[in-house]
């Protein structure tokens, strides 16, 4: 079983499917465009964040494409009363043990004010948060993921922070991250997989 997966891995390679995922690896920056898919979704917890620095951790699950964990180091900083900037460090790994580190760099909103709710007896719910974009670059690759080096996809994200937050939960983080080529990543993934 193993010899026909090796074989029908090669197959695809020789009918051209690593050529389209070198072309896809070539295409380094990303875009917001038609075209794009879901690559995967990020839902992470916050779980350390210090409004003086602006400095935080967050971490959680992907799922899509990658299936897994996250663990992001990020630091808002600041350009005026309503937006921020941040260039974030993100490892996603997968079931496998596999792993990618992405630079995730970008720009961020405020809700201000953040919607409210007169009639509720127990006040606001968020006290900070906005919607945020990025570009995820993978800088470091590890296993079946070393073909995503160098390769860019844009995100979308929403943060928020609870007006009661504990602590160990202060917030949550919701991402999408986007590729415009999903299908070929998906299958190099796969042969990746498999020939384990």
């Amino acid at each position: 079983m193993s010899n026909r997966r090796s074989m029908l891995a090669g197959l695809l390679g020789l009918g051209g499917l690593g050529a389209v995922a070198k072309a896809a690896s070539e295409h380094g920056d990303a875009v917001y465009a038609s075209g794009l898919a879901l690559f995967f979704a990020q839902r992470d917890t916050v779980i350390n964040f210090n409004g003086n620095t602006g400095v935080g951790n967050q971490l959680g699950t992907v799922e899509g494409t990658i299936t897994g964990t996250s663990i992001t180091n990020f630091q808002f900083i600041p350009t005026s009363q309503t937006t921020i900037k941040f260039d974030n460090r993100c490892v996603v790994s997968d079931l496998d043990g596999d792993s990618i580190i992405f630079d995730v760099n970008g720009t961020g909103t405020f809700l201000v004010p953040p919607p409210s709710d007169p009639s509720n007896p127990l006040g606001n719910l968020i006290s900070l948060g906005g919607p945020l974009r990025a570009t995820y670059t993978a800088i470091v690759t590890t296993g079946k993921y070393a073909f995503i080096q160098g390769r860019k996809f844009p995100a979308k994200m929403m943060a928020v922070n609870a007006v009661n937050n504990s602590s160990g939960v202060l917030g949550q983080v919701y991402v999408e991250v986007y590729s415009d080529s999903v299908g070929v990543l998906a299958s190099m993934i796969r042969s990746g997989s498999i020939q384990r």
